[in-house]
């Protein structure tokens, strides 16, 4: 028997093929959104913070392609708070120079000082003391044992003089993503710290951020509050009279 064509049967063909039209667009757009949010879309994480592919916390990285990827400048705001008084930390980087201003109100907004600092990591690799150094003038001109907020110098200066450590260890911030370094593979000519802190840095500028202790299983020591800004550019107020 012969197809026969009918009215109803071009109609219910029509709406068929309309139908599988629209899901091939829906499909297409899809694919665009995902498309689009790999080339800088809000979809992915931003920089520096916690996402599906950071490594898991804890984790052990490979050192030296982070740090290579770090910027040349940086600022970090934030705060670090005790029982009396707070420390308002500001610390920078423009190129080779590191500079840190810390300022200390006490409670009823009372200021306790001031503290300014800054380091030049030499071609090579050498840390010399452009302000704050309190010690020896050998100290002051090549300091090996430099920690703390300013740490991030003695990084670079592994990296200049190909010392840096191989491995590092993931771990997460107030939401940051940092990777923190043994105190022994970070300063392996100098005494050892009175205590093992890991001096642990924002994966995404290089600045120093906070401490982290294995005994603990926490962050401690000089480790900045919640609520800290890490940003890709330096502080010329605080860095121009160092900078060449």
């Amino acid at each position: 028997m012969s197809e026969v064509s009918t009215p109803a049967f071009g109609l219910a063909r029509t709406a068929v093929l309309a139908a599988a039209t629209a899901a091939l667009v829906v499909v297409l757009l899809a694919l665009l959104t995902i498309t689009t949010a790999g080339r800088g879309g809000a979809a992915l994480p931003a920089p520096g913070h916690v996402g599906a592919a950071s490594p898991a916390e804890g984790s052990t990285v490979d050192l030296a392609p982070i740090v290579e990827a770090w910027p040349s400048t940086y600022t970090t705001t934030g705060t670090k708070s005790e029982p009396l008084y707070v420390e308002h930390i500001t610390s920078t980087r423009d190129g080779d120079v590191f500079a840190l201003h810390i300022e200390v109100i006490a409670q009823g907004d009372s200021a306790l000082g001031t503290q300014l600092s800054a380091v030049r990591v030499a071609t090579d690799g050498r840390i010399e003391w452009l302000a704050g150094c309190s010690k020896s003038g050998a100290a002051c001109a090549d300091d090996p044992e430099l920690r703390g907020f300013l740490s991030a110098a003695t990084v670079r200066s592994a990296l200049d003089r190909g010392a840096l450590p191989a491995t590092a260890t993931a771990r997460t911030l107030h939401g940051t993503a940092v990777v923190c370094i043994a105190d022994s593979a970070l300063h392996p000519a100098a005494p050892p710290a009175t205590i093992d802190l890991q001096p642990c840095f924002s994966r995404s500028t290089g600045a120093m951020l906070g401490h982290y202790s294995d005994a603990s299983g926490s962050f401690v020591g000089a480790t900045l509050a919640v609520g800290f800004v890490d940003a890709p550019q330096s502080d010329p107020d605080l860095i121009g009279e160092f900078s060449s």
